[in-house]
């Protein structure tokens, strides 16, 4: 996958968990710029899914395409 392939699978995975949480997800939102917690917290438990189940830092994925 390309870094900007992992971030919108990352940006998915978030928009999941926001909605296992009762709340809609927009797609493409951008979970890492938004000030929200909670919508923060979606984007740091992605962030740990990808690298717990695939050793992939999508923190570096993100650098890279910024």
């Amino acid at each position: 996958m390309t870094d900007e392939e992992l971030v919108s699978s990352a940006i998915e995975l978030a928009g999941k968990f926001y909605e296992m949480h009762g709340y809609r997800h927009r797609p493409g939102f951008k979970y890492y710029e938004s000030p929200h917690p909670q919508e923060q917290l979606m984007w740091q438990m992605a962030c740990k899914a990808f690298e717990t189940l695939r050793d992939t830092d999508i923190e570096d994925a993100l650098s890279s395409i910024e």
